[in-house]
């Protein structure tokens, strides 16, 4: 057996995040512990090119096993930094009435500064216009004032992950030690009180235990350690330790896309462009609002995205969701895929929503800023309606929170209800989903966080 003074149970961005704050006091030990692999340092050069290579998502590798491999809206990262090593590098903060709801201690005032440093430690920058390919900033033109440039964790051409961002500067700590390759299994709990938990076959001893493995990670790992729902736990044999709705309340954007096919002109112009630029995939969202949003805000992007090849796509998101959904187990070994159901469109009003914004989307594509870059609509077709379309390919964005939520399962500081040194500290604490991406959100959260554990 070891035993550590800290354990963090994944090692995604918000894991990498408590695990170097954490360590910051020496006579703190603290282990992170990954179920995929790590490949060190960036400087030692050892990571591979696919998620290193700002320009696309990394959706290909390292990626946990679904129950239905169908259904990518269940992917997500196997790998130190977690989905930070996959994505869009989009860095974005939600306006503050999405945080000012979270409740006592999570105002968008209070939140911040946490904020603030995850921009700075993510390298944040803003993409310039003569970054974009004219895919881009045709829609950057079209959009007027709703369109804007992301800011981005991207170093030149490298995505820089959370990994890199936190963990690089801290690995030389004596107290503090990378488990990777180690798949979590449950909490080892007693009257209340973690002691521990079982990762890799191994029993890690701690007096204090972090959950941070993402919100379809961390609710498996509380069911496996008998917390959750009771009729959930009993169909997999698991004895109640504590009774709360782990697992319920999932929330993703949802929304669906087109694909065009290019023009000579887009093809012309993308090849030249690409001769002394980075093509990146993304680079643009424009704002939205459906029927039922207050004026002053937003409740739709549309993401406009370049493939190599010069594959034109774009997809409109519904970015607050009223449908929720669910994760359980399908079995209570801890390799075994997870029961995911988004529930999406299950509100009738986010079908609403994302047929506003799919329709908007074919209008922008009609304006006489985008149609010389298009030709036919390959997917779904012209003759296919919006909301059919909406309704056969519903999606999500891959941005899941709410599973473990402040108020349900943990209380204000991330405590998990009914027990003194258990914590989750990830996306899955969220009660309700930013208008943005998520990423640099549950940075933030895990940075406060950090400071009550």
């Amino acid at each position: 057996m070891e035993r550590f003074d800290v354990l963090v149970l994944g090692g995604g961005a918000a894991g990498c995040v408590l695990a170097s704050r954490l360590s910051e006091e020496p006579d703190r030990t603290v282990c992170l512990v990954e179920a995929g692999p790590d490949y060190g340092p960036y400087d030692e050069g050892r990571w591979p090119a696919d998620i290193l290579d700002a320009r696309q998502l990394a959706l290909d590798s390292h990626c946990w096993a679904r129950d239905d491999e169908q259904d990518r809206s269940q992917l997500r990262a196997r790998i130190l930094g977690g989905c930070s090593a996959h994505n869009a590098c989009a860095v974005l903060r939600g306006p503050p009435v999405d945080y000012d709801r979270w409740g006592a201690g999570w105002s968008y005032d209070e939140l911040a500064p946490y904020l603030d440093r995850g921009e700075r430690m993510l390298r944040t920058r803003p993409l310039e216009e003569d970054e974009v390919s004219p895919w881009h900033r045709a829609f950057l033109a079209a959009g007027g004032d709703d369109g804007f440039l992301l800011h981005v964790n991207a170093v030149g051409g490298v995505r820089w992950n959370a990994a890199f961002a936190y963990l690089d500067l801290v690995r030389g700590r004596p107290n503090l030690t990378i488990l990777a390759d180690t798949l979590a299994d449950r909490v080892l709990t007693e009257e209340g009180r973690a002691g521990g938990a079982l990762a890799g076959g191994r029993e890690l001893l701690a007096d204090t235990v972090v959950l941070a493995a993402s919100s379809y990670g961390s609710p498996a790992i509380l069911l496996r350690s008998g917390i959750g729902p009771r009729d959930e736990l009993g169909r997999h044999g698991i004895s109640a330790v504590a009774e709360l709705p782990v697992g319920e309340g999932l929330i993703d954007h949802v929304g669906t896309g087109v694909v065009w096919e290019p023009t000579e002109r887009l093809q012309r112009e993308a090849a030249e462009f690409e001769r002394e630029h980075l093509l990146l995939m993304g680079g643009v969202m424009l704002r939205g609002r459906s029927r039922s949003c207050p004026p002053e805000l937003f409740d739709l992007f549309v993401f406009p995205a370049i493939e190599p090849g010069y594959e034109i796509s774009a997809a409109a998101f519904a970015m607050q969701p009223h449908s929720r959904g669910r994760v359980g187990l399908t079995a209570r070994e801890p390799g075994a895929p997870l029961s995911i159901d988004h529930g999406f469109l299950g509100d009738e009003r986010d079908a609403d929503a994302v047929t506003e914004g799919f329709e908007a989307l074919r209008e922008l594509i009609g304006s006489d800023l985008v149609k010389g870059l298009v030709g036919r609509e390959l997917r779904p077709g012209a003759a296919i309606g919006a909301a059919d379309h909406v309704r056969g390919t519903a999606r999500g964005f891959f941005h899941p929170v709410g599973t473990c939520a402040i108020g349900a399962v943990v209380d204000e500081r991330c405590r998990v209800l009914g027990f003194e040194n258990l914590y989750v500290a990830d996306a899955s604490v969220m009660p309700s989903i930013p208008r943005v991406p998520v990423h640099l959100s549950t940075i933030a959260v895990a940075e406060r966080a950090s400071e009550w554990i």
